[in-house]
């Protein structure tokens, strides 16, 4: 049980309001989410104040506190709803791969560059990763966005390769790791072609499951 200096001590503990269902408080959430988002994109996680995202989003401070006790918490709702989007779309299409004929790791290899178009419309998703591994206080929560990838990449790999005699979890850990850091670096990178790291990062799977 957490005692009142640990809540203290992790911002992810204080006690916050249920999210609201009523159409004028989402709105008002949403306001708080977009304009967290913008910060993070412009001034990156420490950039990020209560104070700021409440004048971004136009509204009263005390809005802000109503719905969350801290910045932290703002940065986690975001990174919750992005894992259930991102979840929901790639249950759809691992299902879809494996009704596809041809070769599975040549499809699924390929089904990265649908990936790579999602993260890219998904506003802000590289900025909200980045804030996540900012400090230790949110680190966990990117890897427990990473574990929900790798748990339905494990169930994929199962159905896929059902005689595959290896790790399969680790497998999808290795995978998921090495997805995510690429796709950061495509949003991050001024140097390289995007597209030419997606082809890299194709290629790097490709080869993986080939030789896994």
């Amino acid at each position: 049980m957490e005692t009142g200096q640990g809540q203290k001590s992790n911002p992810l503990l204080v006690p916050g309001r249920r999210l609201p269902k009523q159409r004028r408080s989402r709105e008002t959430v949403r306001q708080i989410l977009e304009a967290t988002v913008s910060m993070l994109e412009e001034e990156g996680f420490s950039g990020v104040t209560m104070q700021k995202i409440a004048d971004r989003a136009g509204i009263n401070v005390a809005a802000v506190y109503s719905y969350f006790p801290n910045k932290y918490q703002v940065i986690a709702e975001l990174s919750r709803r992005f894992v259930v989007e991102r979840d929901d779309i790639r249950r759809g299409q691992f299902d879809a791969l494996l009704l596809r004929d041809g070769d599975w790791v040549e499809n699924f290899a390929e089904s990265l560059r649908d990936l790579a178009i999602l993260r890219a419309e998904q506003r802000g998703s590289a900025a909200v990763m980045s804030a996540l591994r900012s400090t230790p206080v949110l680190l966990e929560l990117s890897q427990e966005a990473l574990e929900t990838v790798a748990e339905r990449l494990e169930d994929f790999l199962r159905r896929a390769d059902p005689d595959f005699d290896g790790d399969q979890r680790l497998r999808a850990r290795v995978i998921s790791e090495a997805v995510s850091a690429l796709f950061d670096f495509m949003q991050n990178s001024g140097r390289y072609d995007p597209d030419q790291i997606l082809d890299e990062a194709i290629k790097l799977v490709r080869g993986y499951l080939r030789n896994s």
